[in-house]
């Protein structure tokens, strides 16, 4: 009932001869008729207090949910995880943590080059057989993109890797000019920091698969082929001379004298170069997991 219908209702009990303005009786009959609505609606309210949630969705005809996983009222075990705060923190935190990465230029015959890290120019202009230092990025799937120096586009080739936190890698690019090739490595070191540590990394193109052996001596890596890392070894000598043979021959490719190594440092010793061709054959050493 609108103020209008009341107003007519107080006219036909007053009488005709007493006319009723709604105009100048708007304000006593817009409280008449506020106050009907409450005394009207106040049961339904009373009410609403003694039913439930449900209860009181399914009188205006909503649809009750059937499980109370989706109910945020509720609090159910459903909601627990057998982990502790700690645990539930240290599990974020992996999740955001951050590994460490270097480049490595390993293709002879290439221009400088520059590599995205998920589209973050994180090496530019890096020299054939330049390594760089280790630079923090965040461990997850990361996209790698290597282009030419200079050049926005198009990649000269595009990779993923899978970067775990708290570990160091060295990427190596190698390969030729025409068909660039990635190759990958993480620098953990299972042998005691006390121990002296090598391993050995193939990255000569055109190379057979390679061994590599004291000189004159016993072989350290045999069947190396190319890109691909040895494990690391413990090894008894603090400076010795080495030498790169064809694998399974006594065929020397490369000499390698006075190689030296040291207490708690681990280090890697790259093949890089052609067998046949410019720049030729040689050896790069460089400790492992500091810059």
């Amino acid at each position: 009932m609108n103020w209008k219908e009341i107003c007519k209702r107080l006219a036909r009990i007053m009488g005709p001869e007493k006319k009723i303005s709604c105009v100048k009786t708007f304000p006593y009959v817009k409280s008449v008729f506020i106050s009907f609505s409450f005394f009207a609606l106040s049961p339904a309210v009373a009410d609403a207090g003694k039913t439930s949630y449900h209860e009181r969705k399914t009188r205006k005809g909503r649809v009750q949910m059937d499980s109370t996983i989706y109910d945020g009222r509720r609090t159910e075990s459903v909601f627990y995880a057998p982990y502790t705060e700690k645990q539930a923190l240290a599990a974020f935190r992996a999740g955001n943590a951050q590994a460490m990465l270097r480049l490595l230029h390993a293709a002879p015959g290439t221009d400088d080059i520059n590599v995205l890290v998920n589209g973050f120019p994180l090496f530019q202009n890096a020299p054939y057989r330049e390594l760089s230092s280790y630079v923090p990025i965040i461990a997850g799937i990361c996209r790698i993109d290597v282009l030419k120096a200079g050049a926005l586009r198009p990649p000269l080739l595009t990779v993923y890797y899978d970067i775990m936190p708290a570990t160091h890698y060295t990427i190596a690019i190698t390969g030729t000019l025409s068909k660039p090739f990635p190759f990958a490595m993480s620098d953990r070191v299972s042998i005691q920091d006390s121990k002296r540590s090598m391993r050995f990394v193939h990255l000569s193109p055109d190379a057979p698969a390679l061994d590599l052996a004291v000189r004159k001596g016993p072989v350290l890596f045999a069947n190396v082929s190319f890109a691909n890392a040895s494990h690391y070894i413990a090894c008894p000598f603090e400076k010795t001379d080495l030498e790169i043979r064809a694998a399974g021959t006594e065929t020397v490719l490369l000499n390698v004298p006075k190689a030296e190594l040291s207490n708690g440092q681990p280090v890697t010793f790259y093949c890089l170069g052609f067998v046949n061709g410019y720049p030729s054959l040689e050896m790069k050493k460089h400790p492992d997991g500091a810059d």
